[in-house]
């Protein structure tokens, strides 16, 4: 005999030919917080009529026969019909164990109209209310999940709150200082409010009221979590982690805890990290989460093959299959094991590891010389994903310029703008291909069809004042393009970098080095490094440019401008002293 399934014992009760309001109700599924067992409270005894019975009758038969599909719309259809608060209260847990989010929504707010002073209704409208994004709403039904006695859940509304607009954030920060002034006390209202300040980066006093938490109970752990999260963000890791290390000497058991320290860990010692994971695995082995981050931290550490195992352990459990395919595939071309590695970049589904498969397979079919193939499956793409063609065409010129297939590279750009003629990526992919093949002419061509269509683009501004500058002897010409470049982005790196460079051409060395500093500074580079080290060398600071060049070279190993760079000058040294 097929043993009953979990539903069909949910569903099936015995009918009367009274009403369910006073029958006990089933639990289908957990609610976060325990609900303590009410009196029940008789109702009159009212029959169905004979339409409503047979109604129930059919969800019943249905969900032992698991149409589930049927049951629940049955349940949904009479409770809205007879109002009746068991029938209600049955078909919301029904809805909540099929995941149905928005029957379950809507029965459990119609549950509180009948039951008002029902805690497990209140709390599964609030719950419901906060999956849904309903913030205020379920703030209200936790309110009176609190006046009622019961436990309400503060901090996973003021946790959701983090997808919601600072607008929003700021009336339910509101909400929660309104009810702290009536409960200054209550640990779950500020550990709430504790995130919600966290969320809109007023640390400290979001750590303020995690501590008046643990004012009232030291041991609260969803407090203490936050705590050394505030602490970890205001950059005081050793006191996060030695409050964590005190927490876990008297809960050595308790999973969230460590869980929380072994992220903490993740940024300072992977080697502990690591040991805190393997300890979370023993204990859940079958926690995808945490056999995803344990497989992260063992591939951080060096330790391939105990990596490979899980991230293969996370496909055989059916969690995160796109991240450990892609994890995988790169294990496999770490190996220049090829073919095996595209396998896995091809079994990535659309999500966060989408793209940078697509572009390590990419990467790997243009360096193995087939290009058709990369491109037949990027084309296949563009079909797929039609809104998406644009980045799909810059990834591939991508690839092909960074293996110096620039003509193919071109050619596929200016077929991608037959179609989107006017789009500024395309067109400064373009242009960034025909410098590269000493184009100018026809790079200059496209920049400037970006500035008539985009007059503001300071990246096309930069783009063509740099190249100017750095091409040509159009100096005067560069010099106004890249000030309208720095007008619009007056902190970007890139462009005072220009601005300092272009100085330099025009002769103007003092300025030139007044820039070219400060765009070092505001973010250490080798090319910018190459461009300050040959300043200071002009200026007849040898010492100096060497002790640049040796940072740059530090920055990025791989380096080719600033051995050219230096290379040309020596040359220039020599030629001058044979003169």
């Amino acid at each position: 005999m097929k043993a009953p399934n979990a539903l069909a014992v949910a569903v099936i009760g015995t009918l009367t030919l009274y009403g369910c309001a006073t029958q006990t109700p089933v639990p289908v599924t957990e609610t976060p917080v325990e609900v303590v067992p009410e009196p029940v409270v008789e109702a009159p005894p009212r029959p169905f009529p004979a339409e409503t019975l047979y109604a129930l009758l059919v969800a019943e038969m249905a969900g032992s026969r698991e149409r589930y599909d049927i049951a629940l719309g049955n349940y949904i259809q009479q409770a809205h019909k007879t109002r009746d608060p068991g029938v209600t209260a049955r078909a919301t847990r029904i809805a909540r164990f099929l995941g149905a989010r928005q029957a379950a929504l809507n029965t459990a707010l119609l549950w509180v109209q009948l039951q008002p002073d029902n805690r497990e209704a209140r709390m599964i409208a609030a719950t419901e209310l906060a999956q849904a994004g309903r913030l205020l709403e379920a703030f209200e039904q936790s309110s009176q999940l609190l006046a009622l006695g019961s436990t309400p859940i503060f901090q996973t509304i003021a946790a959701r709150a983090v997808q919601v607009t600072d607008t929003q954030r700021e009336q339910l920060l509101e909400q929660y200082q309104m009810l702290l002034l009536q409960h200054p006390q209550n640990m779950q209202l500020l550990v709430g409010r504790g995130l919600l300040l966290q969320q809109q980066t007023e640390l400290e006093a979001a750590l303020d009221s995690a501590r008046q938490a643990l004012a009232q109970d030291t041991t609260y752990i969803p407090a203490a979590i936050l705590e050394a999260k505030l602490l970890h963000q205001l950059e005081m890791p050793e006191q996060a982690l030695e409050r964590l290390v005190q927490l876990l000497q008297q809960f050595p058991e308790n999973k969230r805890l460590r869980l929380q320290y072994a992220r903490l860990l993740a940024n300072y010692d992977l080697e502990q990290a690591h040991r805190q994971f393997s300890l979370l695995v023993e204990q859940s082995p079958d926690d995808p989460e945490l056999v995803f981050s344990l497989a992260l931290v063992s591939n951080e550490r060096g330790l391939k093959e105990e990596a490979r195992r899980y991230f293969e352990r996370l496909l055989t459990l059916g969690h995160r299959r796109s991240s450990a395919h892609f994890y995988l595939g790169r294990l496999e071309e770490e190996s220049e094991n090829y073919n095996q590695a595209l396998q896995h970049y091809w079994q990535v589904e659309p999500g966060p590891d989408f793209l940078p498969a697509i572009l390590q397979s990419t990467d790997i079919l243009v360096r193995q010389n087939s290009l058709g193939e990369a491109n037949e499956r990027l084309d296949k793409l563009r079909q797929r994903f039609p809104d998406q063609a644009e980045r799909f065409y810059l990834l591939e010129s991508e690839v092909l310029g960074q293996h110096d297939y620039l003509d193919e590279a071109q050619s596929l750009l200016t077929g991608a703008l037959q179609q989107n003629p006017t789009s500024a990526k395309l067109l400064y992919a373009r242009a960034m291909i025909n410098e590269r093949r000493d184009l100018l002419d026809v790079m200059e061509r496209d920049l400037r069809t970006i500035l008539k269509y985009e007059p503001n683009n300071a990246t096309a501004l930069n783009a063509l004042g740099y190249t100017l500058a750095d091409r040509t002897t159009r100096y005067e010409e560069a010099l106004e393009l890249i000030s309208q470049a720095l007008d619009i982005r007056p902190d970007d790196p890139a462009i005072i970098d220009s601005m300092g460079w272009v100085h330099y051409r025009l002769g103007n060395f003092d300025e030139a080095l007044l820039r070219l500093r400060e765009a070092m500074k505001a973010y250490p580079d080798h090319e910018i490094a190459a461009h300050l080290g040959e300043v200071l060398w002009v200026l007849g600071r040898e010492q100096e440019a060497r002790e640049i060049w040796r940072e740059g070279l530090r920055l990025n190993p791989n380096s080719e401008v600033i051995p050219a760079t230096m290379q040309r000058l020596q040359k220039q040294v020599s030629e001058d002293s044979g003169k």
